[in-house]
């Protein structure tokens, strides 16, 4: 654990101590457009919005969280596969978690 601190330290403090950024000089170089490129105007290409296509505001509440929706699944459960159920929503849940969506199927 004390290598790997004077380690971290003496990473960290390098660029302090020496002036160096780290990238040993890399800058990298932006293309430069032509002067043809550079005297057209840029024009914006965009779509008219029809005033006859009726938008839709469907009001929704608040998503539902993965563990209620891990709640809701492990009640479904039934005995006669219930420890097989229950490990596949609480997989179901952990995969919610980290991704943000409920797993389809």
């Amino acid at each position: 654990m004390i290598c790997v601190s004077i380690m971290l330290a003496v990473f960290l403090g390098w660029p302090l101590a020496f002036g160096g950024d780290g990238d040993a000089g890399y800058r990298p170089q932006l293309a430069k457009p032509d002067a043809a490129e550079a005297a057209q105007p840029l024009r914006a290409e965009t779509a008219p919005v029809s005033a006859s296509v009726p938008v839709s505001t469907s009001v929704q509440g608040p998503p539902e969280s993965c563990y209620k929706r891990y709640q809701r699944q492990v009640r479904t459960c039934s005995n006669a596969n219930g420890a097989a159920c229950r490990l596949k929503a609480a997989d179901n849940w952990d995969l919610c978690e980290a991704t943000g969506f409920w797993p389809e199927a």
